[in-house]
């Protein structure tokens, strides 16, 4: 299960009618899910969103150092140390929060 299909079972659980296995159904128009589609892209970066980006930037910045194999992108994440973590999380929050405000506006 994706982190978004995590979050949106835990925001809105799946119902059922009564004590069957029919899941419970209601009826919207396109305004609804305009507004559900403009609220999800004008929301904060998740604390997963922001920390993917950060190790793939790390990634990248490590491309000098590769020799033969390419790495997996987590593995330089655990050899960094904590304060340049923090410098990446802090890189990416304001790259994907600028993309969010280039977006909506």
């Amino acid at each position: 299960m994706s982190i978004a299909d995590d979050e949106a079972e835990k925001a809105y659980p799946t119902r059922y009618w009564d004590v069957t296995h029919v899941k419970e159904q209601f009826c919207c128009d396109t305004d609804d899910l305009q507004e559900a589609y403009l609220r999800g892209r004008s929301a904060p970066p998740t604390n997963a969103e922001i920390e993917a980006v950060a190790k793939r930037l790390l990634w990248r910045d490590m491309a000098s150092v590769w020799e033969d194999v390419t790495p997996c992108e987590d593995c330089f994440w655990t050899l960094v140390r904590p304060e340049e973590q923090a410098i990446y999380l802090r890189d990416a929050r304001i790259m994907l929060e600028t993309a969010r405000k280039a977006a909506n506006e």
